[in-house]
Parts: structure tokens; C-alpha cells; sequence
């Protein structure tokens, strides 16, 4: 049961992955965000994205302790990242409102974690899936988990364009001051 799961978190994972690397390459073609919420785009991105999560959690418990974590190691790491990881997702959220959050429009938000990070909630996910694939000790949670990732980081080079026609300059202005994911930007120094 558990490499069925794996082969269709894979899958999901991978069709996600593409589609937003077509939206990327194609001009025109635009899966996320989703142009409306009754659309494919809308449907296919969330009910795959949250298909994916059930499926790393299944394998994290399917496939428990199949790698070389330490107890000591991965319970205190792994909880701690779960806990500041869904912390700041749910902080995200919840400044940024659950319509915004769906890829579904809004306004420009800067308060909040939105002052450290132009993508909390992506950054949130991220430290989420370390931490689990930390606690599960689990290779295939951790391959999953990688594919996630990937969709996670990709996902806000395909938001920008949108979000720069959404808001013009005053975003240009916002992606200047503030980082994309959590590294400070380098600043020029003038002479």
C-alpha cells in the first residue's frame, strides 16, 4: 500500500511541479493563480496540493524510521520546525485572509510576517515538511517531501508576474525592501 501512495504522491507532485513550470514558459497558459475559483486551475492545485500533504503524512507513518535520524536528533528538530513551521503558515494566513491565500486576489499585505518575507506561508510549508520528514525518519516521506518543496519555492516566481500586474509599483516597491523567502537582500553600498 505504502508504494502506491508514494507513486501517486509522486504523480501529483509532479503534474503540480509542471504545471507551474509551463505557466512560467508559456505565455497565456496560467495555472497558478487560479484565474477564478470555480475554474480547473482552482480544483486541480488545491485538491492535488492537499492530496500531497495526506500522502507525505502517510508515508511518514507507513514507512516510520526507514532512515538514519537519531531519536535524540529528530524529535526535538522535528517537532520544533512542525511547530514554527505551522505557526508562521497559520500567521500567514491568517494576516493575508483565506481568499487571498487561495490565489484568489486581494490586497496588498505588508504587515505582519508579510514584513519579513513576501511568502510566509510558502516559507511555513517548507519548515513544515523538513520538520516532518525529520520526526518520520521515513526516505519516501523525504522523497515526497523533496517534490513538495520544489513546488513550494517554484510557486512564488510564478505569482510575481501576477501579482506585479495586480499592483504595479507598489509591489516592484515591496519585493524591493522585503525578501522573497528569508535571506535578507543584499544591499548596495553607495561611495
Amino acid at each position: 500500500m505504502k508504494e502506491e501512495i508514494f507513486v501517486a504522491t509522486i504523480m501529483l507532485e509532479v503534474f503540480l511541479g509542471g504545471l507551474l513550470i509551463l505557466t512560467l514558459l508559456i505565455p497565456g497558459f496560467w495555472a497558478w493563480p487560479p484565474p477564478r475559483k470555480n475554474s480547473w486551475q482552482y480544483y486541480f492545485v488545491w485538491v492535488s496540493t492537499i492530496s500531497s500533504y495526506i500522502g507525505i503524512i502517510a508515508l511518514g507513518i507507513l514507512d516510520w524510521n526507514s532512515f538514519i535520524f537519531d531519536q535524540w536528533f529528530r524529535f526535538p528538530v522535528g517537532m520544533l520546525m512542525l511547530i514554527i513551521g505551522s505557526g508562521l503558515a497559520i500567521w500567514g494566513v491568517i494576516t493575508l485572509g483565506i481568499h487571498s491565500s487561495q490565489g484568489l486576489g486581494g490586497d496588498l499585505i505588508r504587515e505582519g510576517p508579510y514584513q519579513f518575507t513576501r511568502n510566509p506561508q510558502y516559507v511555513g510549508d517548507v519548515t513544515m515538511i523538513i520538520g516532518y520528514i525529520i520526526l518520520s525518519n521515513s526516505k519516501m516521506a523525504l522523497i515526497c517531501g523533496l517534490f513538495g518543496i520544489f513546488w513550494f519555492i517554484l510557486a512564488p516566481y510564478v505569482e510575481e508576474p501576477w501579482l506585479r500586474g495586480q499592483f504595479g509599483k507598489d509591489y516592484d516597491n515591496y519585493a524591493s525592501e522585503v525578501p522573497r523567502f528569508i535571506i535578507p537582500k543584499s544591499r548596495k553600498v553607495s561611495s
